[in-house]
């Protein structure tokens, strides 16, 4: 396990340009955060020393608040619980405490300063962005030169249909052309990403810079990528609206029923290790109007009390890893904290509630867990986007290492000081829910999932044409990520294996 988060950290310092020393190398890996301890760093050294030293990381760490305490905590010191020889280590929880700044305005600047700086790593030095500068400093007579921005605004020019983005960085504004059909239009530009872009300026004055490229931070094609040994597998399921009247029971039965090795290929499950939960742990409470009409459980302690009841029927030898989406008793804003204490402690002691979203490593894979609210926006914004194929807006999130970018619409972001919805580092396996549905792909090595609801369909949800695909499992081998899916939907389990 430590062999593989050591790749995974060196490639880490990689992707921004770093070289990490071997002393510095083991004190993060001594660490209970890793990830976040790294990522500091890189903030720290922004602009200086390519080397990351021990003397640094030394440094970091005296600088740094004492670890909160939560059911994360249940951790070791080195951050990983071993259950029978099997590891699960916290790598990064996106949410990482209040607001540093009391008024709105000043914290939201942060945070967005915050995004701009982690994407702004990833694209430095490509090659595809020669002569970089700061807005500020471009001139017409460059001839052609390369910034990374915030994309403020997209419009159309009326009778062309070419695009003009309105891009800002910490030095200033600036307006550029994208011609219609050029392969910086091709995919649509969504506010508030962060991209790169090589422009060549013209010589008539008062012309627009035109985008000669156009550059997102995206996955690496070329990455090495954490993989367990041979017999480790992880199930991945999501919202399961406990509480609602719609939930189920039968299905969820004959999951027990196959994890317990009392179903079809027992064998099967013997090799399942850990089960990992995106989000809607809970039905909850005035989610969506007149929800108290579809409720079994009406109490929101009691909805956890019951959760806690079916995770205990799960085999004790496996283990649980949970996040919160926004039918949960949490923050709705994300990134989203994980469960408070109170209600954590209805839960059996092997399961594991992280924040929304959270980073985690699985017998050396690393795994990025998030509800998926985001879809909510990003699928109107995206030409041909549907909540039948997740898995498509997904890639997207990858291109744009981002999971939720877009301010101001459905999504409500927190003004944390740190954007914890940044995908750093690209995991191995990015599994989302939200959907209600069941989709399997990849992207430049990253297995996508998004994991079944629990849940059959609601009148809210037919209200809104959302046709769920429930009672789906996704079994994961860790050592290939070679995936089998379980369909419980007639209470019983039938097998399938899809191509991934």
């Amino acid at each position: 396990m430590a062999g593989d988060l050591r790749e995974h950290l060196v490639q880490y310092f990689e992707e921004h340009h770093k070289l990490v020393e071997a002393g510095a190398l083991q004190l993060l890996l001594d660490d209970h955060q890793p990830l976040v301890l790294s990522r500091e760093l890189l903030e720290r050294s922004e602009g200086g020393s390519p080397l990351v030293t021990r003397e640094m990381v030394e440094a970091a760490l005296a600088l740094r608040r004492p670890p909160s305490v939560g059911v994360a905590a249940r951790s070791t010191s080195s951050g990983s619980v071993v259950l029978e020889g099997r590891s699960f280590e916290l790598l990064r929880e996106g949410f990482e405490g209040p607001p540093a700044a009391a008024q709105p305005l000043v914290a939201y600047e942060a945070l967005f300063h915050s995004r701009y700086r982690a994407l702004t790593r990833m694209l430095r030095g490509r090659p595809q962005l020669p002569n970089l500068r700061p807005i500020k400093d471009l001139r017409s007579s460059d001839g052609g030169a390369s910034v990374i921005g915030m994309v403020r605004e997209v419009r159309e020019t009326p009778q062309r249909h070419h695009l003009i983005l309105t891009l800002d960085d910490d030095s200033g504004s600036l307006e550029a052309l994208v011609p219609k059909g050029s392969p910086g239009a091709r995919t649509v530009i969504l506010p508030d990403e962060v991209v790169g872009l090589h422009l060549q300026f013209s010589k008539e004055a008062g012309r627009l810079p035109r985008v000669v490229a156009l550059e997102r931070p995206d996955v690496p094609v070329h990455r090495s990528m954490g993989r367990a040994p041979p017999g480790h597998r992880a199930i991945f399921l999501s919202d399961l609206h406990i509480g609602s009247r719609s939930f189920l029971a039968e299905p969820w039965a004959a999951l027990i029923e196959f994890l317990r090795g009392r179903g079809p290929r027992p064998e099967l499950a013997q090799t399942i290790d850990h089960v990992v939960i995106a989000g809607d742990l809970v039905d909850g409470i005035g989610v969506y109007p007149r929800q108290e009409r579809d409720l079994a459980i009406s109490d929101i302690v009691e909805q956890y009390v019951e959760l806690g009841r079916r995770l205990a029927e799960l085999p004790e030898r496996l283990t649980v890893v949970a996040v919160p989406g926004n039918h949960d008793a949490v923050c709705p804003a994300e990134p989203q904290p994980s469960l408070p204490p109170s209600l954590a402690a209805n839960l059996p002691p092997s399961v594991h509630v992280l924040a929304n979203p959270s980073t985690f490593a699985l017998d050396g894979v690393v795994v990025e867990a998030y509800h998926g609210r985001s879809f909510d926006d990003l699928i109107p914004a995206i030409p041909g986007a549907t909540y039948a194929r997740p898995t498509d807006v997904m890639k997207r999130m990858l291109q744009m290492r981002h999971l939720a970018p877009i301010y101001g619409d459905r999504t409500p972001l927190a003004p944390l000081a740190n954007d914890g919805l940044v995908i750093d580092p690209a995991p191995d396996i990015l599994v989302t829910g939200h959907a209600h549905t069941y989709g399997v792909d990849q992207y430049r090595g990253v297995l996508l999932l998004n994991a079944s609801t629990w849940q059959s369909e609601t009148e809210y949800q037919r209200m809104r044409n959302i046709s769920p695909v429930p009672a789906r499992a996704a079994i994961v081998d860790l050592a290939n990520l070679g995936l089998v899916t379980a369909d419980f939907s007639s209470g019983s389990a039938a097998f399938s294996f899809p191509g991934t």
